[in-house]
């Protein structure tokens, strides 16, 4: 859904030459996808919304909580009393913000078994996620289909930016492949200022902006091969130069493997670090219709419904059921004892 291109919404930033009426014309025709919609990607979702980029694709698995309000500006405390899920939440915020443009929420964690389905018609894949295997994962698929996508991560006070472009090296040339869990730290651990998520989705909307409005045929539709980083506490700025050519021994562009789309690595039960919770896939075949989990239910429990989802509050926790069948199981971080628990009171 678009608006006349006269209209007062976009004049500031159509008079900055190298943007231009041009510009916005094709901004307005993009389409972009934005993974993870918590500090960064919702923080993307709305300057992208306001500055006119005219679909976006929201892509989320979890919901809003009181934790999340003091650096996710698109949520407020009745999203996170209600525990709207994120998706849905900042789709709903876009639509007041912008009504010109068009914006799609899904409530669903991205796998090997989804991404062709929910990338597939997409101009610009951007990374608002907090863990490397779903950053893996939009890599190798970006890097199979021939798209760009855009990197950011922040942890304390530091905050990371990098774009990659089908015409330069992919993430795994400089880093083949993604560290081990027990290295990485995360907000939970070692926590996170609210100006670094700020930092980032700087560099990642300026470098989509700089790519989604470039002419076809431009030399350099954004900087690649540059990784910037900045130390928001200590003030500090760096832009750290990357391979400018693909390695020859990156899997994805020397082999054409892409390991991360692999259906069978897909884990069926994953721990969501610093959560006390476990993330459980949806089974094989039909999905559980949440109306009729709803009425076996009755009695078990406490039991809050959306039309994204079901949550059962039991002795040992609670378990959140959402269409499509993914589950989440708080109270343990034991995928085993996840599961025990989903099937004690759902069934197997």
């Amino acid at each position: 859904m678009t608006e006349p291109r006269s209209n007062d919404r976009y004049r500031r930033q159509i008079r900055v030459g190298s943007f231009g009426a041009q510009g916005q014309e094709r901004l307005c025709a993009a389409r972009v996808g934005i993974v993870g919609q918590g500090a960064l990607g919702s923080r993307m979702a709305e300057e992208l919304g306001r500055a006119g980029v005219g679909y976006l694709r929201l892509i989320d698995r979890d919901w809003v909580e009181v934790s999340n309000l003091h650096r996710q500006h698109l949520f407020d405390d009745e999203d996170a009393r209600r525990e709207e899920p994120k998706a849905l939440a900042a789709a709903t915020r876009l639509a007041a913000i912008n009504p010109t443009i068009e914006v799609e929420a899904q409530v669903c964690d991205l796998s090997a078994h989804n991404v062709d389905e929910l990338l597939r018609d997409l101009d610009l894949l951007i990374d608002g996620t907090d863990n490397f295997q779903t950053r893996y994962l939009i890599n190798d698929w970006c890097r199979r289909e021939h798209k760009p996508w855009i990197y950011g991560a922040c942890i304390a006070s530091e905050a990371m930016a990098a774009a990659f472009v089908p015409e330069g090296p992919c993430l795994r040339c400089s880093f083949p492949a993604p560290p081990p869990s027990e290295a990485v730290q995360t907000c939970e651990s070692a926590g996170v200022l609210p100006q670094a998520p700020g930092q980032v989705t700087v560099w990642q909307t300026a470098l989509a902006m700089r790519l989604l409005s470039a002419k076809e045929d431009a030399p350099e539709k954004t900087p690649h091969s540059i990784l910037f980083r900045a130390d928001l506490w200590k003030l500090e700025s760096q832009a750290l130069k990357l391979p400018r050519q693909p390695s020859a021994s990156c899997p994805c562009c020397a082999r054409k493997e892409y390991p991360a789309l692999d259906t069978a690595q897909v884990p069926e039960a994953s721990s969501l670090c610093g959560r006390n919770a476990v993330q459980l896939s949806a089974p094989s075949g039909p999905a559980p219709s949440l109306d009729a989990l709803e009425s076996k239910l009755a009695g078990s429990g406490r039991i809050q419904r959306s039309k994204a989802l079901l949550r059962l509050d039991i002795p040992e926790g609670r378990i959140t059921v959402f269409r499509g069948g993914r589950a989440i199981v708080q109270g343990t971080e034991d995928p085993g004892r996840a599961r025990a628990l989903y099937d004690r009171y759902l069934g197997s």
